[in-house]
């Protein structure tokens, strides 16, 4: 059993179904007419190779600073994703062929420990992703998990693309906090530790004001990073500052992972995080950003963090459904290559 279904002091946690193997994709519909996003995942390793994305997940939450509850991620993401349509009213539908390669056993509270098991699982993502001659390499997507993660997730590319790699975060945080002397890492600090590897291009976009001292305000704008607040998202529209973010990326970026943090999204729309914050993007303006951002061929990976299905209001799956939507919208984007 994953130490992330593990029970937590205070916490009555119902063991998930098919915990012994691999996520039930597959969903039954009364209607033979429906197509379900769960019929294009595979969870069958002779799949991974002529895969147009693939998904795997990091069910950890021991770093972060504020709620508990994002272990239960990744499982989910993909409860709620799995009965989803394919179908967008303009008649377009997702066509890319998906392999999970389900979650990494993390320990449950050894930061250091989860975060060199998450790496080892993204370079093996990376790997799987990368394709024979005349074919584009797979989209890899993590399922989260607490923020942190983006430091382990990212690595992998940092490594690889050194200064042509550019970073976007959707997050109400910049999470460039110093990490304390002699301390592990925490859910604020992922995008700080990237920018001391070497990251030279990282954009956040719907952070907020009071939400960020001003001494990690100045460490981020003196790295090189742009930000780009929840007002302009309101005020100018995600198409407007999805051009914006483009024409602000150096032109040298020719590789792009994309973070979400679901708690960019507001209070209202996404409850169920480790930090809810008023003013934050909506559920219409967050879909349409991460289509248009996702939409770029330079992304090469993402992920959904922060999803505490557990804090959601009681008899409700709001936040479940936004990161849902996400995860449709990243897949949506992924285009389909022919060898």
């Amino acid at each position: 059993m994953s130490d992330a279904n593990v029970e937590r002091p205070g916490v009555v946690r119902t063991a998930p179904e098919g915990l012994a193997g691999a996520f039930p994709w597959p969903a039954a519909s009364p209607d033979p007419l429906d197509e379900l996003l769960g019929s294009h995942v595979s969870t069958r390793a002779e799949d991974v190779a002529s895969a147009d994305a693939i998904l795997y997940g990091l069910p950890f939450d021991g770093a972060v600073l504020g709620r508990k509850g994002a272990a239960a991620g990744p499982r989910a993401i993909r409860l709620a994703a799995r009965k989803l349509k394919t179908a967008r009213l303009d008649g377009r539908a997702i066509s890319a062929r998906v392999a999970d390669l389900g979650d990494a056993e993390l320990p449950l509270t050894d930061v250091p420990a989860a975060h060199a098991g998450a790496e080892k699982w993204a370079r093996r993502a990376r790997e799987h992703a990368q394709r024979g001659s005349g074919k584009r390499p797979a989209r890899v997507i993590a399922l989260g998990g607490d923020h942190s993660l983006a430091f382990p997730c990212v690595k992998p590319y940092l490594d690889s693309f050194g200064a042509i790699l550019g970073v976007i975060n959707l997050d109400a945080h910049l999470d460039v906090r110093a990490t304390g002397e002699g301390l592990p890492p925490n859910s604020g600090t992922g995008f700080g530790r990237l920018l001391d590897a070497g990251l030279k291009s990282y954009l956040c976009v719907g952070a907020r004001d009071f939400q960020t001292s001003g001494a990690y305000i100045d460490r981020a704008l003196k790295a090189g990073a742009r930000i780009v607040p929840a007002t302009a998202v309101h005020t100018q529209g995600p198409a407007r500052v999805a051009e914006h973010i483009f024409s602000s990326l150096p032109r040298e970026v020719q590789a792009i992972y994309l973070s979400i943090d679901l708690d960019v999204a507001d209070a209202s729309v996404a409850p169920g995080v480790s930090a809810p914050t008023p003013g934050g993007l909506f559920a219409h303006q967050l879909f349409e950003l991460v289509r248009l951002l996702a939409s770029d061929p330079r992304v090469v990976a993402c992920d959904i963090m922060e999803l505490a299905p557990m804090l959601e209001p009681p008899g409700t799956d709001i936040t479940c459904r936004l990161a849902a939507g996400c995860l449709a919208e990243l897949l949506a984007t992924t285009r389909v290559q022919e060898a």
